[in-house]
């Protein structure tokens, strides 16, 4: 799938996955439940494959 976006948007796009990647991160550092710690994990896992595609959000290992 080609997404087409002009570079206002994608700054924003890259801007709001930052955003919810530190908050993911704040998350799972608050969290007591393996189960929902696993999920918060994927998560943000899945959220650093789509920041890579924008240039790239910094990864839970480089910020831990």
């Amino acid at each position: 799938m080609v997404l087409e976006i002009t570079n206002l948007e994608r700054d924003l796009l890259f801007e709001l996955i930052e955003s919810a990647h530190r908050e993911i991160i704040q998350e799972i550092d608050h969290t007591d439940t393996r189960e929902f710690r696993k999920l918060l994990q994927d998560k943000l896992a899945l959220l650093e494959q789509i920041g890579a595609k924008f240039g790239g959000v910094r990864s839970e290992a480089a910020i831990h």
